[in-house]
């Protein structure tokens, strides 16, 4: 006896069309974990920093941070300290754990009456000074008010605004 013929395709045997799929997505997960490879290289090699919005970014963060220090000084009644350390590149707030750290590509150069940063008094006062910080052939100078404490930023001489 022989055993019913059918009309199907024998189950044990992919057929063309499914075999073709498989092969798609394979290359396709292929051509994926490539471009994953390539990213991963290459993206570490790029350089954020060379550009004025990265430069206008850490002067607005460098702004923030100093009026945070002028707010709680005001608040707390007690001078508050804003350290720069031009040798590691960072901005350490006085009133909380934060700061600012500025990449290798930037330049620093601080000018106040104290030789290591800001500081602001109880009464709305402060040391005042200006921070420049520079990449790229700009620079942008974040100032602070004597009298009022307050904290700007102002394109630098030949700087970008």
């Amino acid at each position: 006896m022989t055993p019913p013929t059918s009309s199907g395709t024998d189950p044990g045997r992919s057929s063309p069309r499914a075999s073709v799929a498989g092969f798609a997505l394979f290359e396709l997960m292929l051509t994926l974990a490539l471009i994953a490879l390539i990213a991963s290289l290459a993206l570490p090699r790029a350089r954020p920093f060379d550009g004025g919005a990265a430069l206008r970014v850490k002067a607005y963060e460098t702004a923030a941070l100093l009026r945070a220090d002028r707010d709680a000084a005001l608040r707390s009644d007690r001078d508050v300290a804003s350290r720069v350390d031009i040798a590691s590149k960072r901005l350490s707030a006085g009133a909380t754990r934060d700061a600012v750290l500025y990449p290798d590509a930037m330049t620093l150069r601080l000018v106040t009456p104290r030789l290591d940063g800001f500081r602001f008094f109880r009464d709305g006062r402060s040391t005042g000074g200006e921070l420049t910080i520079g990449a790229g052939g700009q620079s942008l100078r974040i100032t602070v008010d004597e009298l009022t404490s307050a904290v700007a930023i102002r394109a630098a001489a030949g700087g970008a605004p």
